[in-house]
């Protein structure tokens, strides 16, 4: 029996998880959020450690036989990172067999049956992630403008939809009022000295698309109209992605994942499928159902398989309610 260890390290939390040969997950282990560049090495792979014992504890199986370790990493943006990380882990357990890519790339194997495939991926930030068929994969990154970067970027249209609306350049909306009560403030011009003077936090801009879907869920058009917008231009990035790797006349998996999907409205993906489909007829709209750990188990096993048996999918199915690797919303997350 050959076992891989899986490992899917975010700011925010490290996990692990051994699953066997056949996708039956045996352990799973959390730790941490960090990253090695900003966080530091020792810190950041201590957090790998934690996940991983705990999840060798769990089921049983000791570190000597684990055949391959697959990780899904944020902060590898560059070539030297993957190389560097590679050799960190590799250090850490005793085992030749360790693959290292962007958690991004994790995140799209989670939502699909394929080991190629699309993925946009936005939480607090943005990122897209191109892979095809031979491997050669195209990760966005820090390629990706200010102004598509996830909540953060929401939480400024939202403010810069209540400023234009103000002007006149917008119609009147009920995020004026939403986002005054959130403020504590009276008028448009006392949330824009806020805005100028940077007494508006990453933190505010970060809970700000909360209010947008609420206005959004009232029918507001102004509230409706930032999200299609958004949703329409980040997927020109998996388009763009597609076409380099001549993928837009394949039947491509393109997975959306991260907090800002778990949107209840239906507005958002529909943008993205929208304009995705002017270009890729074929691509097929998918909502992560997996967690991105669920991704990193499956990239370790299509190393060891050429095509993954379909048997693997239903044990990993099995697997989900006792290990909790399916996706979870926010208020689940809560």
């Amino acid at each position: 029996m050959k076992y891989v260890i899986g490992i899917d390290q975010g700011a925010s939390k490290t996990h692990a998880i051994v699953s066997d040969e056949y996708g039956i997950v045996l352990g799973m282990g959390k730790s941490y959020g960090a990253c090695h560049s900003s966080d530091g090495m020792t810190h950041a792979i201590t957090a790998v450690k934690e996940a991983v014992d705990q999840a060798l504890e769990q089921s049983g199986i000791s570190i000597q036989e684990i055949e391959l370790i697959a990780a899904g990493m944020t902060g590898v943006d560059w070539d030297f990172e993957e190389a560097l990380l590679t050799k960190v882990l590799r250090e850490a357990f005793p085992t030749e067999k360790v693959i290292v890519v962007n958690d991004c790339i994790i995140a799209m194997r989670a939502g699909t049956r394929r080991s190629y495939g699309c993925v946009l991926c936005a939480g607090s930030g943005l990122n897209c992630a191109v892979r095809n068929e031979n491997g050669d994969q195209i990760i966005y990154g820090f390629y990706i403008d200010d102004e598509f970067q996830g909540g953060y970027s929401l939480g400024k249209k939202t403010i810069r939809a209540v400023i234009d609306s103000h002007i006149g350049l917008k119609g009147e909306t009920k995020l004026t009022r939403m986002i005054l009560d959130y403020f504590n403030v009276d008028t448009v011009d006392e949330l824009l000295y806020r805005k100028m003077t940077n007494a508006v936090t990453s933190k505010d801009y970060l809970y700000l698309p909360i209010i947008l879907e609420e206005a959004a869920a009232q029918n507001d058009s102004v509230a409706l109209n930032v999200l299609a917008d958004y949703g329409k231009n980040i997927a020109m990035y998996a388009v763009r992605g597609m076409e380099k790797l001549s993928m837009l006349n394949m039947g491509v998996d393109i997975i959306l994942s991260g907090s800002i999907f778990k949107c209840k409205l239906p507005i958002l993906r529909e943008a993205v499928s929208l304009e995705v489909h002017k270009y890729a007829i074929n691509a097929k709209i998918v909502d992560a159902v997996y967690e991105p750990i669920v991704g990193a188990a499956l990239l370790g096993l299509d190393s060891l398989n050429k095509v993954i048996p379909e048997e693997v999918y239903d044990n990993l199915e099995k697997s989900a309610d006792k290990f909790k690797i399916k996706r979870m919303s926010d208020e689940e997350e809560g």
